[in-house]
């Protein structure tokens, strides 16, 4: 099959352009756990303030801002409350993207590689939007670039034009890769990691888990390609494995509805494992309008829990 490396854009800005940042602008990258930032965002932060959403009762204690009391419940228990309200925070947001040799199969118009670029460059524009401060990691078998964490349009441009310059290479050892890619994530915030997962589910999660030990929210997107699914091949075809080199001649047609159990199963156990471990998790189908199947799942997520 052909498999032509990624031709960067001639400018940053085509990783997204003008009609699909419009499209997105009004979505939301935020963690479902309690963060700690310096700005105001849309994070809950460990903090109580005085804000718009409310948050709890307490016991008035000498001091307190008599405002903030509570009358109602006064008139009803002769007893002073004041009312909390939740403050927002900006968060941490951790891009990581998978770009190993597997990721360069190309069925269509644009490969793995290229579609979770564009996603990308999609959740680095969200988190540039928010005023968050936002880190760019790549790995295959190993951590391959880092752009630590910063804000501000002229990171954002930074984080565009490493995209648009990456090229998949190598083996995927997400034991490894992975513990690398995570290791400067010290803070509460959001990881979101976006790969095919060629590999073990359960190792895959456990190596992550450490940063939902530590408070931080977690999100896996799985990119596939349909077509990886359906093998739809008529005759006695060579399929060549894109990291290891190894070259497999079969009949397609034999194997095929084996293979599509098999394929699938991959996809639940990687699902059930990031619920087990407490991430959260979507595929990601291949198709040149990237940026609806990513577009569709963050509104389920901000419908679920906002």
């Amino acid at each position: 099959m052909a498999n032509p490396s990624f031709q960067a854009s001639s400018h940053p800005l085509d990783l997204l352009g003008t009609e699909v940042a419009d499209r997105i602008r009004a979505l939301e990258l935020f963690s479902r756990f309690r963060v700690q930032g310096f700005l105001n965002g849309n994070n809950p932060s460990p903090s109580k303030g005085f804000s718009t959403d409310f948050l709890q009762h307490r016991q008035y204690f000498r001091g307190d801002n008599l405002k903030y009391l509570d009358w109602r419940v006064y008139g009803k228990t002769e007893r002073l409350y004041i009312r909390e309200y939740e403050e927002t925070t900006n968060t941490q947001i951790s891009v990581l993207l998978d770009v190993s040799n597997s990721m360069s199969y190309r069925a269509n118009a644009l490969s793995k590689h290229e579609f979770a670029v564009r996603c990308a460059a999609a959740l680095l524009y969200l988190a540039f939007l928010q005023k968050d401060s936002f880190s760019l990691t790549t790995f295959h078998r190993q951590r391959a670039l880092r752009l630590p964490f910063r804000s501000g349009k002229r990171h954002f441009f930074r984080a565009l034009q490493v995209l648009a310059d990456q090229t998949p290479g190598g083996l995927t050892d997400f034991t490894k890769g992975l513990e690398e890619s995570i290791a400067p994530i010290r803070r509460r915030g959001l990881t979101i990691v976006l790969s095919d997962f060629m590999g073990d589910p359960e190792s895959i999660v456990r190596t992550v888990s450490r940063l939902r030990f530590q408070g931080s929210d977690v999100i896996a997107m799985q990119v596939f390609d349909p077509s990886e699914r359906e093998l739809a091949f008529t005759s006695i075809t060579r399929f060549h494995d894109l990291e290891d080199e190894e070259i497999l001649v079969v009949d397609p047609q034999i194997l095929q509805r084996e293979y599509q159990r098999e394929f699938d199963a991959h996809q639940l156990e990687m699902k059930e494992a990031c619920f087990r471990h407490g991430f959260d998790y979507t595929p990601l189908p291949v198709s040149e309008a990237y940026e609806v199947p990513l577009a569709a799942y963050l509104q389920r997520r901000m419908e679920l829990f906002r």
